[in-house]
Protein backbone atom coordinates (compact mmCIF):
# COMPACT_ATOMS: atom_id res chain seq x y z
CA UNK A 1 0.00 0.00 0.00
CA UNK A 2 1.40 3.37 -0.97
CA UNK A 3 0.28 6.72 0.41
CA UNK A 4 -1.44 8.78 -2.30
CA UNK A 5 -3.51 11.94 -1.92
CA UNK A 6 -7.32 11.55 -1.84
CA UNK A 7 -7.19 7.80 -1.23
CA UNK A 8 -8.51 5.78 1.68
CA UNK A 9 -6.17 3.52 3.59
CA UNK A 10 -7.10 0.85 6.11
CA UNK A 11 -4.73 0.11 8.98
CA UNK A 12 -4.25 -3.33 10.52
CA UNK A 13 -6.67 -2.38 13.31
CA UNK A 14 -9.35 -1.70 10.62
CA UNK A 15 -9.30 2.09 11.13
CA UNK A 16 -9.86 3.88 7.82
CA UNK A 17 -8.25 7.22 6.94
CA UNK A 18 -8.55 9.61 4.00
CA UNK A 19 -5.21 11.05 2.83
CA UNK A 20 -5.57 14.83 2.66
CA UNK A 21 -2.03 15.97 1.82
CA UNK A 22 1.47 14.56 1.29
CA UNK A 23 4.98 15.92 1.84
CA UNK A 24 8.56 14.74 2.02
CA UNK A 25 10.61 15.79 5.04
CA UNK A 26 14.13 14.57 5.70
CA UNK A 27 13.83 12.12 2.80
CA UNK A 28 10.73 10.46 4.31
CA UNK A 29 7.21 10.57 2.89
CA UNK A 30 4.52 11.78 5.30
CA UNK A 31 0.78 12.20 4.89
CA UNK A 32 -1.89 14.19 6.68
CA UNK A 33 -4.83 11.84 7.17
CA UNK A 34 -8.33 12.27 8.58
CA UNK A 35 -10.31 9.43 10.09
CA UNK A 36 -13.00 8.43 7.61
CA UNK A 37 -15.95 8.72 9.99
CA UNK A 38 -14.69 11.40 12.31
CA UNK A 39 -12.64 14.51 12.84
CA UNK A 40 -9.43 12.93 14.14
CA UNK A 41 -6.43 14.06 12.12
CA UNK A 42 -3.10 12.22 12.23
CA UNK A 43 0.18 12.17 10.38
CA UNK A 44 1.30 8.92 8.80
CA UNK A 45 4.80 7.89 7.76
CA UNK A 46 5.56 5.62 4.82
CA UNK A 47 8.33 3.10 5.62
CA UNK A 48 10.08 0.79 3.16
CA UNK A 49 11.62 -2.16 4.99
CA UNK A 50 12.93 -5.37 3.38
CA UNK A 51 11.16 -4.44 0.12
CA UNK A 52 7.84 -4.16 1.98
CA UNK A 53 5.91 -0.95 2.44
CA UNK A 54 4.49 -0.10 5.88
CA UNK A 55 2.49 2.85 7.15
CA UNK A 56 2.52 3.99 10.76
CA UNK A 57 1.23 6.93 12.74
CA UNK A 58 3.80 9.53 13.77
CA UNK A 59 3.92 9.93 17.56
CA UNK A 60 6.89 12.32 18.03
CA UNK A 61 5.13 15.55 19.07
CA UNK A 62 7.94 17.82 17.89
CA UNK A 63 7.92 16.19 14.44
CA UNK A 64 4.12 16.39 14.32
CA UNK A 65 4.23 20.15 14.94
CA UNK A 66 6.76 20.67 12.13
CA UNK A 67 4.85 18.49 9.69
CA UNK A 68 1.47 20.06 10.54
CA UNK A 69 2.81 23.49 9.55
CA UNK A 70 3.98 22.04 6.22
CA UNK A 71 0.95 19.86 5.50
CA UNK A 72 -1.73 22.35 6.53
CA UNK A 73 0.03 25.35 5.00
Amino acid sequence: MQINKDTIITLENEERYIIKNITFYGGVKYALAQKENGTETVIMEEILENNELFIKKVVDQELIEILMRILEG
